[in-house]
């Protein structure tokens, strides 16, 4: 059970995002009121009021972010972003969960609970839910204008990594034990933690693989750093770089070495490969559900491939496939907009990992889609816009902003990492690749390129 003390810290979280809002500059203070609360706020404790979402780790930051950049520092926000790709998706996944609502009015029996239909209040608190969800993604969108703006987030990630690492290594060498000793309870099964004959690090976050997931982020992070020659803290970032590899080997997670050794090769080759590749990734990600579906996907060649790294590795993605596999059955019966929450999209027992057939299965397709390509559009950008960039280092920007995106969409298929700091990112990435502008010809003049480093209020 929680202790008082989680319940004070996020009671008292709004006021140390105040203060951020007042000391420091508006991304400074939206980076770490999101990506702080992240890693530090307990999991799995919330205040629930009625007719709306449980107030917790990822909302009371969204909420004090938008309150601090839109109240405090006056931004110009986007509640609804304003180029037509975004908003037409932005908009259609925030109607999505009233259509599931009045799709799903009927109750079902899961096993012998009889699950009820849903009622009008659900449609409320639905698309609440979602729009906190989204707006980190709306606010990277918001702030981020320029190449300046998208290295001093690349900063704040390595210097959160930086700050976060003591702790981390601590839990590897004595134990996930952070959060039982501040916060008065384990958020996860214990076993879990346990791999290689050590630990894997909990920390604050919630899951040994969470924390390895941000520290692919991080890593990424300072490689691009590193490739600008960047000092942070007037260290070289190639030592932060080389540094966060060795935290990420400790980690002990095999699908965050396989994401950033993929992401390093892939990055070292060339803009122009590496938006390819980027695109390559994002499209097995929007059609891995049909795949699925139509029994396509070759789950048996990538256990085999897998099988190098152990047969407990294996035998974890196959339980995963499995489980997908199931829930993936029962989704078939409402396939276009879902079965929506409170259970009612998983079959009794099975296990939903992926972020993906967690967003399948409660909004189906049109979830799904409309979530994926708003989560991918630094992508779609970045390949649109990757020839008519001026100069390699605008080259490289883009290439980044979009294998880090790739990359982060791929880890949804097996984990469900899509929370506020990752949402955050993604929409910095989307807001630096939108600073790239190719006018339209006019009459008698070459096109030209130029790169819209419009300065940010921050």
């Amino acid at each position: 059970m929680p202790n008082t003390f989680a319940y004070f810290a996020l009671a008292f979280f709004p006021v140390i995002s105040l203060l951020l809002y007042i000391k420091c500059n508006t991304i400074t203070a939206t980076f770490w009121t999101i990506v702080g609360g992240y890693i530090f706020l307990p999991v799995k404790v919330a205040f629930d009021f009625p007719l709306v979402p449980p107030l917790g780790q990822q909302s009371i930051p969204a909420i004090c972010a938008i309150f601090g950049c839109y109240i405090i520092k006056r931004e110009k926000i986007q509640f609804i972003p304003r180029e037509s790709f975004e908003r037409i998706f932005v908009v259609a996944l925030l109607a999505v969960p009233a259509i599931t609502v009045l799709t799903n009015t009927e109750p079902f029996f899961k096993g012998e609970d009889l699950k009820p239909g849903l009622g009008l209040q659900d449609i409320l608190s639905s698309l609440i839910q979602i729009y906190l969800e989204v707006i980190p993604f709306l606010l990277g969108l918001s702030l981020v204008h320029s190449q300046r703006d998208q290295q001093r987030f690349l900063k704040l990630m390595v210097i959160a990594g930086f700050i976060y690492s003591p702790l981390v290594l601590f839990e590897i060498r004595f134990s996930p034990q952070l959060h039982s000793a501040i916060y008065g309870f384990f958020p996860h099964e214990f076993k879990q933690q346990v791999r290689m004959d050590g630990f894997r690090a909990v920390v604050f976050i919630g899951h040994g693989l969470l924390v390895s997931i941000l520290y692919v982020a991080v890593f990424l992070c300072s490689i691009q750093l590193a490739r600008q020659k960047v000092r942070i803290m007037n260290v070289p970032a190639l030592f932060f770089a080389l540094y966060f590899s060795v935290v990420l080997v400790l980690c002990k997670s095999v699908g965050a070495w396989v994401l950033s050794v993929m992401g390093l090769c892939i990055f070292l080759i060339g803009p122009r490969f590496t938006t390819k590749m980027a695109a390559y990734l994002s499209l097995v990600v929007l059609i891995y559900p049909a795949l699925c579906l139509f029994k396509l996907f070759p789950h048996d060649t990538v256990l085999n491939i897998l099988s190098v790294f152990g047969e407990d590795r294996v035998a974890s993605l196959d339980f995963r496939f499995f489980h997908e596999n199931m829930a993936l059955e029962h989704t078939r019966e409402k396939l276009a907009f879902g079965w929506g929450g409170w259970g009612r999209n998983r079959p009794e027992g099975v296990v939903t990992d992926g972020y993906w057939i967690i967003r399948l299965s409660e909004f189906g397709l049109t979830g799904f889609t409309c979530t994926f390509l708003i989560i991918l559009s630094p992508v779609l950008r970045a390949c649109k816009l990757i020839k008519s960039a001026r100069s390699g280092t605008e080259r490289t920007d883009i290439a980044f902003a979009a294998l880090f995106t790739a990359l982060m969409a791929v880890n949804q298929i097996p984990n469900s990492s899509m929370y506020s700091w990752l949402w955050f990112s993604i929409g910095v990435m989307a807001g630096s690749v939108r600073g790239i502008r190719v006018p339209k010809r006019s009459a008698g003049m070459k096109s030209q390129r130029f790169f819209d480093a419009q300065p940010s209020k921050a």
